[in-house]
This record gives C-alpha cells, structure tokens and sequence, in this order.
C-alpha cells in the first residue's frame, strides 16, 4: 500500500510533466496570437455558395456565386460576390421564371438591395432579355432599377429598346424605360396581320 505522501508526490509529477507536455505541443508564437487580438473584424468567405431567399415559406429566389466575403467588421452588414453571382427567380417554388447574371454583386442589408455591376444580363422564360452595365435589385419591392444605360428586348411587341435608367419587375412583365433613346424600334402587327 502507498502512503499518502508518496501518493500526493505521483499526482503532482504527473501533474507536472502533463502541463509541460501541453506547453511543448503549443506551436503558436506568443507574438502572433497577441497579432490576432489586435486585429479588428475579419473576413468570412464561401465557396460555390447557394443562397436560398423566401417569403412566407415559399421559396423566391436563389442566388448561387463561386465566392461570397462576409465582412465581420461591419457586423455581417456587407456581403460581397466578387467573381459572379447568378439567380434564378421562382414563380412558385419550383417554377423559374427568369434569370440574372453580373460580374460583381454587393448587398447591402439596412436597404435589402443587392448592387450588381458588370455584364448585368436578365431574361425571362417569355424571351424578354434586359442588359445594362449596374443596377440594383430592392428585394422590397421585388423590382430592378438603374439610371444608367439599359438596353431591353422584348418578344411581344418585337422591339428592342435602347434608355436611360429604367425600373422593372423581376419577371420582366413590367419594364418602364425612364429616357428612351433614338434608335430603338418596335415591329407592330397592323389589323391586316400584315407588319
């Protein structure tokens, strides 16, 4: 049998040497942990995200991108797609209705805006298409805006319309051009069934 001082020896040894183990498996230098305190906010960043946007439980939209930055130091408010974003837009949960597509998005949450840039391209199942170079999507009001340039592409009425600054809906099925510009035109079918 051991005595109790034996025994209370043994624990602190053990002890001892498990501590000294722990501190000999530490691989981090002092100095770059206290680096790491020092630093404000971050950055969290996906990779090929889905991101799937609902209403009343009925699925609206879902934006797929190959990079997402969540800035931390702006407490999660500025999240930012920088090499492409795509959405499809749902008539129901699992119908799509139209399509986006722009080289760079940013959203903005105060606002529930996404800000897209470069190549922005939208179409609908109908074969309506509307190009410009930056326009915003309000996720408010389910509507596109811009007052830079936009070119539309209607199927019914054939036009294709040439503005500045428009609004329409995500589908497509409302479109006002704000300033229409010159060479636009528009093929009408007379009575006649002739053009």
């Amino acid at each position: 049998m051991i005595n109790q001082f034996a025994y209370k020896n043994i624990i602190t040894a053990v002890t001892f040497l498990s501590s000294c183990f722990f501190m000999i498996a530490c691989e981090n230098n002092v100095n770059d942990v206290k680096a790491l305190s020092s630093k404000a906010g971050g950055i969290d960043i996906g990779k090929d995200v889905a991101i799937y946007v609902s209403d009343n439980g009925r699925m609206t939209a879902k934006m797929m991108a190959p990079v997402m930055k969540k800035y931390l130091l702006d407490s999660g408010k500025m999240i930012e797609f920088p090499n492409t974003i795509k959405v499809d837009f749902y008539k129901d949960s699992a119908i799509i209705e139209s399509k986006l597509s722009a080289n760079y998005a940013h959203y903005i949450q105060e606002e529930n805006k996404v800000f897209l840039r470069g190549n922005v391209i939208v179409y609908n199942t109908k074969g309506d298409t509307l190009w410009c170079k930056e326009m915003y999507w309000d996720q408010n009001t389910t509507k596109f805006h811009t007052d830079k340039e936009v070119v539309v592409k209607q199927h019914n009425p054939i036009s294709k319309i040439y503005g500045l600054g428009f609004e329409a809906s995500q589908d497509l099925s409302d479109i006002k051009i704000i300033k229409p510009q010159s060479n636009s035109f528009a093929i009408i079918s007379d009575s006649s069934g002739l053009n």
